[in-house]
Formats: structure tokens, sequence, C-alpha cells
């Protein structure tokens, strides 16, 4: 998402200012391709010292610090993707709706442009999660989810302005991804992208998981293509990609530290992927990879809508059933049928985005 949005800023104001906060970019700012001029730094040191006239990106701040991020007056956009914050399942805490409140007032109140595109929302029944969807109601231009369902709980909540939000898919498929240097010996492979929030958000146990993953592991060996686990996120699946490699010994390589564009990269390459990440997920089918995926809420089933595919996502806790469906996405007929049916289907999601950024610079007009 970042890349996304950081290449899209590039190909409009290519002399644009952007600041991030370094908890986006544990890395550093190094870890970025762009010709952008990327500013960050510790919020309570050095903001005061830093000009800031383009655009404030925000994306998974600690909330003890947004109250350094309304010292930024002259920003012209506020642009948030970060994720899947409005939502009943997080139990937002009231300090949270309190920053965020301080914060968009101050930007608002200085006519910065304020937008969320985040992965999903809802479900919106508890009061601070409608706090915050009000939040959006007082101070944003534009809000963006990216399916139905999403767009359902928002209309449900009644704390929304419709006329302030707009339906778009997922964003990231204008992001070219980079083939990494040194794993050509991956091409045409079969990516398996494993994801901890799997277990943490009860779509399965520990144990189920790995029984899960060591079965397509096994079935994929079998199959005569390169096997990978494919480390998406950070150094948590990472920790979940070796643990299910010491239980299979050196039956599978463990690919980790690639940067997004790499990542995609590689998932372009790919024979057939697995993916418990969204944004795995998101590459695949925007790459015309064909995808299996499992899921943890439903903005897995609602993308695979986008692109005129269904029944596509693997019960998890049924491993028979599983193999069944991945044994059939290895036949050559079906994996270039579905491949197909992608690329009928890419143009219209590639228009799609397109039509979102022209909506989002509009308001700047």
């Amino acid at each position: 998402m970042l890349y996304a949005i950081l290449q899209e800023i590039e190909r409009r104001w290519p002399d644009a200012e952007v600041f991030i906060p370094f908890y986006c970019v544990r890395q550093g700012l190094d870890y970025l391709h762009t010709n952008l001029n990327l500013r960050y730094t510790p919020f309570s040191k050095l903001i005061f010292k830093l000009r800031i006239n383009a655009i404030l990106r925000i994306l998974h701040i600690p909330y003890g610090w947004l109250y350094y991020v309304t010292r930024v007056k002259d920003a012209d956009w506020f642009l948030d993707g970060s994720g899947y914050g409005f939502s009943d399942l997080w139990n937002i805490k009231d300090g949270r709706v309190n920053a965020w409140e301080t914060m968009l007032k101050d930007l608002h109140q200085h006519n910065c442009k304020i937008v969320f595109l985040p992965q999903a929302f809802g479900p919106v029944e508890q009061e601070n999660t409608k706090r915050m969807l009000r939040l959006c109601n007082d101070y944003a231009s534009l809000v963006i989810p990216r399916e139905q369902v999403s767009y359902g709980h928002i209309v449900k909540s009644g704390v929304l302005n419709l006329d302030k939000v707009k339906v778009f898919t997922d964003f990231t498929s204008l992001v070219e991804g980079v083939f990494p240097r040194g794993y050509e010996r991956l091409k045409n492979g079969i990516c398996i992208i494993p994801n901890r929030q799997m277990i943490l958000k009860g779509a399965t146990t520990y144990d189920n998981y790995f029984q899960f993953l060591t079965g397509i592991i096994g079935k994929a060996n079998n199959s005569g293509y390169p096997v990978y686990l494919l480390n998406h996120e950070g150094p948590k699946d990472a920790a979940l990609a070796l643990q299910c490699k010491e239980r299979i010994g050196d039956g599978v390589e463990v690919v980790t530290g690639l940067n997004a564009l790499e990542v995609k990269g590689l998932i372009s390459s790919a024979y057939l992927v697995v993916s418990s990440r969204f944004h795995g997920l998101a590459s695949s089918l925007n790459s015309c990879v064909p995808c299996l995926s499992t899921s943890w809420s439903f903005k897995y089933e609602e993308l695979y809508k986008d692109y005129g595919i269904s029944s596509c996502v693997l019960p998890i806790n049924d491993v028979s059933k599983s193999m069944e469906m991945f044994t059939d996405y290895l036949n050559e007929g079906t994996n270039n049928a579905i491949r197909m049916k992608l690329r009928s289907n890419h143009d219209k999601v590639v228009s799609q985005t397109k039509e979102m950024w022209n909506t989002l610079w509009q308001l700047g007009r």
C-alpha cells in the first residue's frame, strides 16, 4: 500500500515532500525506492524543525505519538491507508479516539485534505468504533472502502455522511514488482505465504495451521515445481515460516528480507500462490497469478469477486478439502484457465484504480 501511494504521488507531484513516521519503515528510508523527497524523524524531538509542505502520510502510528503530528500545520494532504482500524475487532480505547480527534481537527483547521482508504471497515457496533467514524464524518474529505461489505458496515453505522463515501477496489494494481536478484531458481514456483493472524484472529489453532501448511508443502514438493515459504510482512511471520521449516526439514526454502517491490516481483513469477496474507493475495491476482488463500476476514472473499472468481478460499481446518482444491489448481489446464480469467478482469481493476486516484486528487482543485 505504501508503494502504491508513493508511486502515485511521484506520478502527480515528483517534487513533493512526503513525511512518513519512522515507525512505518523500521528498515530506514533507504529501504524505499522512490525519487520523492521523503522525511521522517522521531516526532517528539525534531518535528518542529521540519518544513512540511506537500503530502502527509500516516500508516500504523503508535497512538501516543499522534499529538506530535498535529504540529505539521502546512501539509496539503493526509492520506491514511493503515489497514483495518475502523472495526469492533480492535476494541478501540478512548485514548485512541481522543488522539485522532486532536490530530484531525488540527489538520482540518489548516485546510489539509484528509482521505481514508484502509483495507476494510466494520463491524461498527461499539461506541468507540462509531466515534472513530464520526471523526471521518467531521473532518474527512473522502472515505474509500474497497468492497461492498465494508460499505454495508458504514451504512449500518448511521454516523457517516454517505456523500463522502465512494467504493473502489484494492489500489495496489498499479505497482510493478521487481524480481529480486539471486532467486531465479524459484521462478515458476509454488509460493506459500504464512500469516500469524490466522491464529491470532481465531481462524484456526496453532496446531491446525501447521498441519495445514505442512500438508500444502508436502503436496507441492511432489509436483515438481520449486517450493518456498515467503515472508510477506515482518519478523513475526518470518519466525512462523522458520518454525514450519523446522518441522519439515530441507523440503522447503524460506525467503525473507525482501522489500515490498521484490516481494511482489517474486509473487508475479510464481506458478501458484497459497496466501494467508491479504496483500499476498492482492499481488497475486493483480499479477494474474492463480492464488488460493486462507481467510480471517471478509476482505479476502470480496477481493476475489473483483477479479470475477470465487470458491478460492481454502477451508483451513479441513486439510483433506484444502488438498483437493490445491491439487486442482496444480493442474495445468485449471491453472491456465484461471490465468485467463484474471487477465480478462485485470484492465477493469486497473481502470477503477486510476478512477479512484482521479477522484481523490480532484479534491484539491
